[in-house]
């Protein structure tokens, strides 16, 4: 964390997984989903992804996978955005994130995940022994 800002940003999100006893490094989708949605009854719109920013660059460097590429997380963001485009009327009530992909009609794109690394190396066919 090279600015104190940051450093801030991230205690805020520590000190709030350990109220709720959710486990801030490595965060789950679900706790960081659930965050952003705090976070959206709590503070601006564009704080969520500055936020969500400083929670991936914390997990690259504690070299563990990232939650902000979950899918989970993605339709969070884009629901809330949904909602946001909508106007000030509109409540979230978290159907949005239970109703299908098929049956949303969204202007916005998921964004696509990058395929893992592969945890176990390809298997080598072997070579066929010579027939003497």
């Amino acid at each position: 964390m090279n600015t104190p800002h940051r450093r801030k940003e991230w205690l805020e999100f520590k000190e709030w997984c350990v109220a709720r006893k959710l486990k801030a490094l490595p965060a789950h989708p679900w706790t960081v989903s659930a965050y952003i949605v705090w976070l959206d009854a709590n503070r601006r719109y564009r704080t969520l992804h500055r936020r969500l920013d400083v929670i991936a660059r914390v997990h690259v460097r504690g070299c563990v996978r990232s939650p902000d590429a979950d899918a989970l997380v993605q339709r969070t963001l884009m629901v809330l955005e949904r909602r946001r485009l909508a106007g000030p009327h509109k409540s979230f009530t978290g159907q949005d994130l239970l109703e299908p992909a098929k049956k949303r009609a969204c202007s916005l794109k998921p964004v696509q995940q990058k395929p893992a690394l592969r945890h176990v190396p390809p298997l080598v066919a072997r070579r066929p022994q010579p027939e003497a």
